[in-house]
């Protein structure tokens, strides 16, 4: 460990760690600490300070200077002075996810995972201080993640009209080279979205889930309270990463390039782990889920079933009055593995029915908010039970209820 020479040296460190965000809510006497174990780098132009794929065991300040995130030639962001990277790595050892280099003559300052863990070993305040502000960088991501899907939409929606005209103007040589030019660039720009996606809210969501880990290990020195805040966190962490990935699949899905992992899974496990995950949102509503299942297997993709159950669940939650039942069955029927999800809801009209799994707004079914029906997670479900050889539909009659049926060859 570096010997600080004096202090003024201190005194510049700490007022470095002061403007850090992620140490913003932690004490004076805790930042002077960290100060005494930061380790000063000196870094030349094109010098790279680790590589995508390497073991991430610290975290770096920029003192002064200027550094470019990059995953190979693409980069995808440049950070100067008074910022940071690597921050997760205070937390976790998983491997770097993007490579860092030097752009200008840069003074950093390092700050071991080891040295971290050390000053703060017996503070939960400052535990609890960097949950806090991942946490808020997760809304933050939820927030862009927003932004990103109206921009996909919209490239969508382009993309549409430049194939209608390329249908109509096929003679024009011309122009034909012009879009086929265009949409290379909305292809691009598209892989662009989703690659951003991916690096932007995936690692930070892991290793949030790391912090609650760590918390929930810790929960003696929490109140009950406390305690199910933490636990709540974890759940929902965990259930949005899951979803975050679903998203990426579906894409996958729709370009038929997908990598589906068809293996022998046990369904009861799938749903009793879901199950597990509405018990607070169940609660809310005071529902009872009722689960009768038999012992059956079906050559699915784990992951995919459980996001297909998860948002089948989630509508029938969504669409029932207070104080009803949900039913859950799972059994065999005609040599198929069969899953009935029926909810006490107003249930959907017969007109709607046939077009209730495609991409549109259906102004008939309404939720018990009055709020209009989507029908853009059905469409995900349709798609993700029918990747894996399966099928769904759906059997209402209006004002008894609905019950969506989900079949697969029994394994």
């Amino acid at each position: 460990m570096e010997v600080i020479a004096d202090i003024k040296q201190l005194e510049e460190r700490i007022s470095v760690l002061e403007k850090v965000n992620i140490f913003s809510e932690t004490g004076e006497d805790i930042i002077k600490e960290i100060a005494f174990v930061l380790t000063d780098i000196n870094a030349n132009q094109g010098q790279v300070i680790f590589k995508k794929g390497d073991e991430g065991n610290a975290m770096y300040i920029i003192a002064q200077g200027s550094v470019r995130i990059h995953d190979g030639n693409h980069i995808l962001s440049r950070l100067g002075s008074g910022q940071v990277f690597g921050e997760f790595s205070l937390i976790d050892k998983e491997t770097r996810s993007a490579s860092v280099t030097v752009e200008e003559k840069t003074h950093l300052l390092k700050l071991d995972q080891k040295d971290f863990y050390k000053v703060t070993s017996d503070k939960v305040d400052v535990t609890k201080g960097v949950l806090k502000k991942l946490v808020k960088r997760i809304r933050e991501m939820n927030i862009l993640q927003g932004k990103l899907a109206k921009s996909y939409l919209k490239i969508q929606k382009q993309k549409n009209e430049i194939e209608t005209q390329h249908q109509n103007i096929t003679q024009q040589k011309k122009l034909l080279e012009q879009t086929n030019k265009e949409l290379k660039i909305l292809n691009e720009e598209k892989n662009h979205l989703i690659s951003v996606v991916a690096h932007g809210l995936r690692n930070p969501l892991t290793s949030c889930t790391c912090v609650t880990d760590i918390l929930k290990s810790d929960s003696d020195n929490f109140t009950k309270d406390q305690q199910e805040y933490i636990r709540l966190i974890h759940n929902g962490l965990r259930r949005i990463n899951s979803m975050i990935n679903q998203i990426l699949d579906i894409n996958v899905i729709e370009t038929k390039r997908s990598n589906i992992k068809l293996q022998r899974t046990n369904l009861v496990s799938v749903l009793n782990q879901v199950k597990e995950t509405f018990k607070y949102t169940l609660s809310l509503k005071n529902l009872e889920l009722s689960l009768n299942t038999e012992n059956l297997f079906a050559n699915i993709d784990k992951n995919f079933i459980s996001l297909v159950i998860d948002n089948l669940i989630s509508n029938a939650i969504k669409f029932s009055p207070p104080d009803k039942t949900i039913s859950i069955k799972l059994f065999e029927f005609d040599n198929k593995v069969r899953i009935e999800i029926k909810d006490e809801g107003k249930g959907i009209k017969k007109e709607h029915l046939k077009t209730l799994f495609e991409k549109h707004y259906l102004p008939g079914v309404q939720s018990i908010t009055k709020e209009p029906y989507q029908g853009t997670g059905l469409n995900i479900v349709k798609k993700c039970v029918e990747a894996m050889n399966g099928k769904v539909w759906c059997e209402s009659e209006w004002g008894k209820g609905a019950t969506f049926i989900v079949t697969f060859e029994k394994n």
